[in-house]
């Protein structure tokens, strides 16, 4: 039987779906670039680390809030999207749990602002910053839920520019926030922010959906799958954030919140300007997994083909990004962020086995396995914790980025673990020595930036790894 054609067209999907969310996510971190060099300028460490901080605390208390809808639902919405009862009834029930949550969302975090304050800084003297960031939590679930219809029922395109759209209007609306009210601007940007992605994901739903009017007693029951599901992905993600923000402020409370700036900055480089590789295929990878969740056989297909993409396309990046780590440093912020370059140049080698461990983990979530779920990320937590703050305390920055790669070294045995064994899957020939292959390609970069130098590294290494995913992904 002939399976080339298939799967070339599945790498095309995957690869179109990666060149579409790939356009919108470069021209989202040119936006981040500009957002983030003039808060390094004009907030300096001490503010970058105060944003840190608000956005920590905002992001534990929205997925805490949400239950987890837009994730959960997800699943729900690739399996009834060709229905067309089930399919819009779906829909009307995310929608209607999406603005009840976020309506209870904002109004708890309102009202036990004075306490957030004083577990984030010490004081209650930012009470009245957290109030207002109830907002912000509303304005995320109202928005989170159209966009998650839009995943569900695998308009891309829409998406993309739905979120296209966001990320300008940010930059429209932090320039002059951060110009003319400078520290007093955090908080107005943080929720002028989230102001402009409701309004582009009001703007941007899917209307040829036909209208379903449901009660919200008849949403909870309809939804009561997708809410268990959310409530353990909640349970999940609360350990997972819990861990970040301990981690953030044991920062701020032992150190200062120039530490905090610093360590921000390399992790938001490692984390998520590499990883717009992961947020451009997951948007096509996980609909299409739980779709096809019925089937081990199909599933272990589509495990193996996803991990080859992402390791093949993240090679050169890696390279890439490790040996111009000084000049991003340098262009995306300041001097003063400097130190976090030994962090960046180590962590961006965990890159792949944070790939390989996000391929196989959202198995877990296309089986609706919550519970195991929930003993992936918090074994996930425990190694986080486990590994910062020691190598911190001995390396510095360099041991923040050793912990990264351990980190999810760990996390990729532990899921493997449960894919294996519990579900009796395995992954396909030739990817297990292609992720070996990935991780000396990430040491011998890391070798050459210290010994030659990054820029011969650079020449060597660079056109060897992209000619090698050109030629096994063309």
């Amino acid at each position: 039987m002939d399976t080339t054609k298939p799967t070339s067209a599945t790498t095309a999907r995957v690869l179109k779906a990666l060149s579409v969310f790939g356009g919108v996510q470069v021209i989202a971190i040119l936006c981040a670039v500009v957002r983030t060099k003039l808060a390094a300028l004009w907030l300096g460490p001490f503010g970058v680390g105060l944003l840190t901080i608000y956005h920590s605390t905002l992001e534990l208390l929205a997925q805490t809030t949400q239950l987890n809808l837009p994730q959960s639902s997800v699943r729900d919405l690739s399996i009834n999207r060709d229905d067309p009862e089930r399919g819009p009834q779906t829909v009307a029930v995310v929608r209607k749990l999406a603005r009840t949550l976020g309506i209870g969302g904002g109004v708890l975090v309102a009202l036990l602002s004075p306490l957030i304050s004083y577990c984030s800084f010490g004081d209650t003297s930012h009470t009245w910053a957290f109030v207002v960031l109830g907002v912000a939590v509303f304005l995320l679930a109202v928005s989170n839920g159209e966009l998650s219809v839009m995943r569900g029922y695998d308009r891309l395109k829409i998406l993309a520019r739905c979120s296209l759209w966001g990320a300008i209007g940010l930059i429209a609306v932090a320039v002059p926030l951060f110009y003319f009210f400078r520290l007093d601007g955090i908080v107005p940007v943080i929720v002028g922010g989230y102001v402009i992605s409701a309004a582009a994901a009001f703007h941007f739903r899917l209307r040829d959906i036909p209208r379903v009017r449901i009660s919200l007693r008849e949403a909870w029951r309809k939804g009561r799958g997708m809410l268990s599901l959310g409530m353990y992905m909640t349970v999940s993600n609360f350990v997972t954030l819990l861990a970040s923000y301990l981690f953030v402020i044991y920062l701020n409370r032992k150190f200062t919140e120039d530490a905090v700036g610093i360590y921000q900055a390399g992790y938001t480089l490692v984390n998520t300007y590499v990883g717009l590789i992961f947020t451009s295929i997951s948007m096509e990878y996980y609909p299409r997994l739980s779709a096809v969740g019925r089937s081990f056989r199909r599933m272990e297909v589509v495990v193996s083909h996803e991990m080859k993409i992402a390791l093949w396309v993240l090679m050169p990046v890696a390279v890439g990004f490790i040996c111009c780590s000084d000049l991003v440093v340098k262009i995306l912020y300041t001097s003063s962020f400097e130190a976090a370059i030994p962090f960046i140049v180590v962590g961006a080698a965990g890159v792949f086995f944070r790939a390989a461990s996000w391929c196989v983990a959202f198995t877990i979530l296309a089986r609706g396995d919550g519970k195991v779920y929930v003993f992936t990320e918090l074994s996930s937590a425990i190694a986080y914790l486990s590994l910062y703050i020691p190598l911190f305390h001995a390396f510095g920055y360099l041991g923040l980025g050793i912990a990264y790669v351990l980190w999810y070294a760990v996390y990729f045995a532990v899921v493997y673990g449960v894919y294996r064994w519990r579900y009796g899957l395995r992954l396909r020939p030739g990817i297990g020595g292609l992720l070996a292959l990935a991780v000396l390609v990430g040491a011998l970069t890391i070798a050459g930036y210290h010994t030659v130098g990054p820029w011969v590294t650079l020449a060597v290494l660079l056109p060897l790894t992209a000619w090698g995913a050109w030629k096994n992904l063309r």
